[in-house]
């Protein structure tokens, strides 16, 4: 049951939500002294057309609806594409290929077979380069569904480690592709960047605490933690640290600070 409203009182304490059952279809008031918003990002909102690595639900609702309740924004306008999404198959598009491919020397090349990016950048860096190298300077290889992509030269990992290395040390993907007929061990991979991360997000305090009393913000949907641009491989500490720091907060108001009043 998705929420679709934020509940303030007369104090002006966040004091629940209403929920929406999709199988009945009603709307329901849940009442509580402290609600903590851990709703993700919008990759799914598909900004500027591309795809993405995000699961269905990532379409930016607790952002509105924290927004509506009083909340400011930040950075908003600003968002990470990972610099290798799966382009084809079309089956897999917008699946995040890691950047273990790129660590254990797969490269990145365009449709002449050459290197055009040093594969250690950061991804913001990665990400502009390959869509230039696509748009700009055509260089980017047609797939069979109309898009463009670059070739990622996982086969390069069996040449530099030895056979059966992908296999190996990239089971997961390795799987994927075989079900598609494709041997990533053999042949490259065609990528693109895909929308990854939400920079940006409802503005909140180190506490967890927002300026609505009685509301706590933990997870992607919160903005500024990582300014405008992300390295890889930090993104748990929105969840793991603020998931810890907001829900230890959230029970302290709910406990000692929670001021109830009418709807």
């Amino acid at each position: 049951s998705p929420a679709v409203e934020l509940i303030l009182n007369e104090h002006g304490n966040c004091a629940g939500a209403i929920l929406f059952n999709l199988e009945t279809e009603e709307y329901l008031v849940v009442k509580a002294k402290a609600v903590v918003m851990a709703t993700g990002g919008s990759g799914r909102l598909h900004i500027q057309g591309f795809m993405t690595t995000n699961h269905y639900g990532a379409t930016g609702d607790g952002i509105v609806i924290a927004y509506r309740a009083g909340v400011p924004i930040c950075f908003l306008h600003t968002v990470q594409y990972h610099p290798t999404g799966v382009v084809f198959t079309e089956q897999a598009e917008g699946i995040l290929i890691t950047e273990k491919f790129r660590g254990a020397g797969a490269n990145l090349l365009n449709i002449d077979g050459q290197q055009f990016v040093n594969e250690r950048e950061p991804r913001d860096v990665e990400a502009a380069s390959i869509i230039k190298e696509c748009i700009v300077k055509g260089k980017g290889v047609p797939t069979p569904t109309g898009k463009l992509g670059i070739w990622l030269d996982s086969p390069m990992i069996e040449m530099l480690s030895g056979e059966g290395t992908v296999e190996r040390e990239f089971p997961g993907k390795h799987i994927l592709y075989e079900r598609f007929g494709i041997d990533i061990a053999k042949e490259p991979m065609l990528i693109y960047p895909t929308l990854h991360y939400q920079n940006g997000g409802l503005e909140f305090k180190n506490d967890g605490t927002t300026c609505v009393p009685g509301l706590f913000v933990a997870g992607e949907v919160g903005g500024g933690i990582h300014g405008e641009n992300r390295l890889m491989g930090n993104s748990l500490l929105d969840i793991m640290v603020f998931g810890r720091i907001s829900g230890r907060s959230a029970a302290a108001f709910a406990k000692d600070s929670f001021k109830d009043g009418k709807l």
